[in-house]
């Protein structure tokens, strides 16, 4: 159960986010927020969305966000990949595609501007653990990816 000042505050700043982005060309009008909750005792990463809706965040719903442009925080570009699952949901009765994740793999495209006049485009790649995710990431996107909440 993820506590409602929780969901009110990440609706606020997605809110705030798609605002913010309007302008741009496509707009961004859908948006959801990862975060660190619980599942069974374990740190999990979990979404909520612009309309709530708050669920763990699994292989599914990754898979769903293939090919669609996501923003981390309307600024740089990212992908999200595979993750590994909570310890012991590989015994649940949940798909395996179901299961809530732990950690994923996130890639970030930035651009380095350290090296002078011209930009560098620059891939990174991250791990989103859930017992570390201090700060939600909030990721913007131009609709709502198939199969996804609202």
């Amino acid at each position: 159960m993820v506590p409602y000042h929780t969901i009110a505050f990440s609706q606020q700043k997605l809110r705030a986010a798609l605002r913010r982005a309007s302008g741009q060309d496509p707009a961004f009008t859908y948006g959801f927020v990862v975060h660190s909750r619980r599942h069974s005792d374990h740190p999990t990463l979990g979404l909520i969305t612009l309309h709530g809706e708050s669920l763990p965040l699994n292989e599914r719903l990754i898979k769903a966000l293939e090919g669609e442009p996501l923003w981390l925080f309307g600024h740089a570009r990212i992908t999200l990949g595979s993750g590994t699952v909570v310890p012991g949901a590989e015994h649940s009765r949940a798909e395996p595609a179901d299961q809530p994740l732990a950690s994923l793999l996130m890639h970030i495209a930035t651009f380095d501007t350290a090296t002078g006049v011209t930009q560098h485009l620059v891939q990174v790649e991250a791990q989103v653990k859930a017992e570390t995710l201090v700060q939600p990431l909030l990721v913007l996107t131009h609709s709502r990816p198939g199969a996804w909440p609202l």
